[in-house]
Parts: C-alpha cells; structure tokens; sequence
C-alpha cells in the first residue's frame, strides 16, 4: 500500500509517498502557496502541479494510493476554504481518500506518533491540538497573530518592541534590550524607534515581525531579565492552550498527559521549555520530545487507519529521515 502525506502552509509546501514497509518512493518541498494571499486559482493550480509531479516522482498513478492526508494552514477557518482545498486537491487524486486536516493536527500527528497526547505548535502564529486514545480531538489558540496567538514569535517580538517602549519611556527599569535594540536600529533617539520598526518589518508582515524574536533569544543568552521574563511569560501562554485542551478532550486514565511540541520558538530551547516544563507538571501533564516532523505526521495520519504500531512508527521514521529529492 501506498500513503501520500502534505504539509503545506504560506512558506513551503512539502509531501511524501511512502509504501507500507517505509520505504520512501518521493520526497518533494515546493514553494509554499496560500489559498487566502494567492486566491482559488493560483492555489488549484500550484497544489495539482506539486501532486502531479509528487506522481511522476514516485513512478505511480492516483489510483495506487490508498489514503492521502494534508495538513494545511487555514483549513477550517473560513466558510468557503475547505471546500475550495478540497477540490483543488481532488482534482488530481479522483477518487483516492483524502484526509484534509489543518496544519496543527499534521505537527500533533508528527510529534506524538499518531498516539494520545497534546502538542504545542509556535511558530510565527502559536495553536495546539491534541486527541485522546479515543481519537477525540480538539484545538485551542492560532486565532491569528493580529489579535491572539499569544507565546507565538510574532508575540514574543511584539512584547520586545512593547518592552523597548516601557523602557524608554521610563515605565520600565532600562535592560540590555534598551541598548541592543538602540544600537541594532542605529538609533540617536528612542522616539525614531517606532518608525524605524514599521520600515523594518514592512508596515507589520507577520514573519518579518516574528524573525525579531531571534534578537530576543539572543538577549537572553546575554542575561538579560526582561527577555527572559518573556519567554518565561510565552511558556504560561503556551501552558494555558495545554490547560484548555486537557479539559475539552477529557484525558481520563491516561495520566500523565504527555505533551510535545513544535515550531521555531522551541529553538529557544530550556528558556522556553523550563518554564513550559513546570507549568504543564504543575497540571498533571509530562513534556516529551517531538518524535517525528509534521510530513511524517502528514504520512502517519493517512496510514493510521491501514498499519499497526510497528509499521506506522517504521513508515513515519523512514519519511522523518528522507531527504528531499
């Protein structure tokens, strides 16, 4: 049996096509394409492009695989996308069972081995889903970066400008953000900072904002108070989506809880993941290591439903470990 898995979102779109002993037929990563930027036609035309040659890869046609699963950023979130995703990607695979998922449920799938548990997603925007044994799911967050997705990059950088404010002004006590981001911005006068900013991310482009919160890693490594404060601030945040999920799905006799994680925040490593570790202990939760990426969840989630444990973890491991071709 054949399985095809995607994980797509704005910045790259990548897929796989695995047989049921884990051997990997084609692994691809394409340009990423967003249905809300790009529009239904350039998006139906780019996914039935990227399929078509994930098939010619492979050496197979649509009718050889036996379940094909997509993790899409903004699934599910507005009346008409689904239906739109829908039959941009069925226009290619006909009658093969597709399984269309928001991207979250892709990094759950990856992280936890298609098995009970919780995963936190932070990237630029922030959201976790998680699913009991009874295959009972449930998201929480990722309502956008504009007015939620707290503990997220485009949050923890947006606290840092916020900081740099208070500290300029005297509402708050001047750290070393005060004088990286003076010296980072050329800056003669705290006051040029906010148009300075704009400029720098562009009037606000969401991952122009986020990449800031790689100089808010770096203050931390330097010991400063205030970065740390908001990490340890974005591991609350991050904390509460695991609260609210734990409480919706309802986790009974499987304590403890086991919760993982993905995205670029995490690169931050213990300054998010210490304070993230006791919160989530505190509510009867264990943190654990992301077992596979979100294409092997992709992959993983199509093949659930078809494999054991063994071979699932075998097929997932073997796309986790492929490389791109």
């Amino acid at each position: 049996m054949l399985f095809l898995g995607c994980d797509s979102g704005a910045t790259k779109a990548a897929f796989a096509i695995a047989d049921d002993q884990g051997h990997v037929l084609a692994h691809r990563v394409f340009p990423g394409v967003d249905l809300f930027i790009c529009g239904v036609e350039r998006y139906r035309s780019a996914m039935q492009g990227y399929l078509r040659e994930m098939l010619a890869a492979a050496g197979v046609q649509p009718q050889d695989i036996a379940c094909a699963a997509f993790g899409l950023t903004g699934y599910g979130e507005s009346r008409t996308a689904v239906g739109d995703m829908e039959r941009a990607l069925g226009g290619v695979l006909g009658d093969v069972p597709l399984i269309l998922q928001n991207d979250a449920v892709m990094g759950w799938s990856g992280a936890m081995r298609c098995r009970s548990g919780i995963c936190i997603a932070s990237g630029t925007g922030s959201v976790a889903y998680g699913e009991n044994e009874r295959h009972t799911g449930a998201r929480a967050g990722g309502w956008s970066v504009r007015f939620g997705d707290e503990g997220s990059c485009y949050w923890v950088a947006a606290q840092a400008i916020r900081a740099f404010f208070h500290q300029a002004d005297g509402r708050r006590e001047r750290t070393l953000l005060y004088d990286a981001f003076m010296e980072r911005f050329d800056l003669s006068d705290p006051l040029h900072f906010g148009g300075e900013i704009t400029e720098y991310t562009q009037d606000g482009d969401y991952a122009r904002v986020a990449s800031l919160q790689r100089e808010v890693l770096e203050l931390c490594r330097r010991g400063d108070p205030e970065a740390a404060r908001i990490y340890k601030e974005a591991a609350g945040e991050l904390a509460a989506l695991v609260r609210a999920l734990k409480r919706q799905i309802g986790f009974e006799g499987e304590e403890p809880v086991r919760v993982s994680y993905t995205g670029g925040l995490f690169h931050a490593g213990e300054y998010v993941l210490a304070p993230l570790r006791e919160a989530i202990e505190a509510m009867g939760c264990v943190l654990v290591e992301p077992a596979f990426g979100p294409l092997a969840g992709a992959v993983g989630y199509a093949a659930r439903a078809y494999l054991d444990e063994d071979a699932l973890e075998r097929v997932m491991q073997a796309v986790d470990e492929s490389r791109p071709g």
